[in-house]
Formats: structure tokens, sequence, C-alpha cells
């Protein structure tokens, strides 16, 4: 059933956007988005709480916190968080003229039902209304507190991942010009990207991931390389 009403609720949104936007390509913009957001989302939540397990161990404290309960909270604001950095990317590079608009068509498309909480909205105003780097140290500080081992992960991870969203932004929107920049600026911040023998770094469509790096977010291994 579940997977029935997120069919049901991209076929909404695609409708809409073709509607407000004027456009025919809003099936693949959407979906373009869908996939990539969630496996980024989920690769995001794989770095911050098994990898930290895997490679550094948990202790007694960490232990009293409900994984289910962290793990829910983290998702939700990871896609909070994901929402208004896709929607600065949306502002920088004009594919949509109103980027409050299309902020609003995106926690839709990724919430449902959730889009229509107040506090919701107010997160993600939250996060537009700083820079880049406040947004940044906003999103790991509430991270923090939610799931506290999340202070573990290397540093490079919460610079990595807007620029990620970025680009899964751009790839959605068809824009390989944008997506190779924003590449290069991730490259710039750790080399070891290049380094694996399967994708090469390459941008990939967003409904893949590298299974040797995780490509377009990257294992513990590559994000420890620095």
């Amino acid at each position: 059933m579940r997977e029935e009403d997120e069919a049901a609720r991209l076929e909404q949104a695609a409708a809409e956007f073709d509607r407000h936007e004027n456009r025919n390509d809003a099936t693949r913009v959407a979906g373009g988005l869908s996939a990539g957001l969630t496996l980024l989302r989920n690769s995001f939540y794989q770095r911050l709480y098994d990898d930290v397990r895997k490679n550094i161990g948990s202790d007694s404290m960490l232990a009293l916190t409900s994984a289910r309960k962290s793990k829910a909270l983290a998702k939700m604001e990871t896609e909070i968080y994901q929402i208004a950095e896709s929607r600065m990317a949306i502002e920088a590079a004009g594919y949509v003229a109103d980027a409050d608009w299309y902020a609003r068509w995106l926690l839709g498309l990724r919430l449902g039902p959730s889009a229509n909480d107040d506090k919701v909205a107010a997160r993600i105003a939250y996060y537009t209304s700083k820079p880049d780097r406040d947004r940044r140290l906003a999103f790991g500080s509430l991270l923090a507190r939610i799931i506290p081992q999340s202070r573990r992960v290397p540093l490079i991870l919460f610079q990595l991942f807007p620029l990620s969203v970025h680009i899964t932004t751009a790839v959605a929107f068809g824009d390989q010009t944008r997506a190779a920049a924003l590449r290069k600026e991730q490259v710039a911040q750790l080399p070891a990207i290049l380094d694996c023998h399967d994708c090469h770094g390459a941008l990939l469509d967003n409904t893949r991931q590298c299974p040797h790096c995780a490509n377009p977010l990257w294992t513990w291994e590559i994000l420890s390389a620095i």
C-alpha cells in the first residue's frame, strides 16, 4: 500500500509541476528528485549510525537512545535539510522562477501528509534563512542531539552532503554542466573520490549508487582518506 501511495504522490506532484511551470518533463524531474533524495537520505543515515558503530563502536550512553526513534527523527530532519538545500540549488540555478513555491512542492513530494505541518515548514525556512556554512552547522548540531555518535563521523561528510543534494537537483533537471562543476568542488575537498576503480568519481544517474565507493555519498574509508 505504501508503494502505491508513493506512486500516486509522485504522479500528482508531476502533474502539479507541469501545470505550474508549463512544462512536460515533470515526470522525469519528480522521479529523479524522488529517487536521488531517497538514496542520499538513506546513505547519510548509514554514515551517521551504521558506519560509526562498525568503525568506532558504541558506548552505554549511546545504547540508551531508542534506535527506532532516533532513526525516524534523523531521517525526518535530513529530509527537511535536503528540501532546504534543493531549494537553494533551484534559486542559484534558476530552474524554477519561484523557489519558495518549489520548496512547498518538493515538501509535498517528499513528505506527503507531513507537508502540512507548520513546524516542518518553519524548519525549512530556518535553514534557508542562513548562509551555506551556517546551514551545515545548524544541521550538524541538531543531528548531534538526535544521534550523539554522529559527532564521530569524518567532518568532510557535512561538507559533501549538501553539494550532493545540489548535484541530485541539477541531474534531475538535466543540467549536467552544473552537476559536473559541483562534483569538481567535491573532488577539490576530497580527491580520494576519484580513486574508485569502478566509477572513478563520475556523475551517476539519480537512481544509481556505485557498489564500490557508494558515490554519490562515499564510504567511511573514502571519507576518512583526507
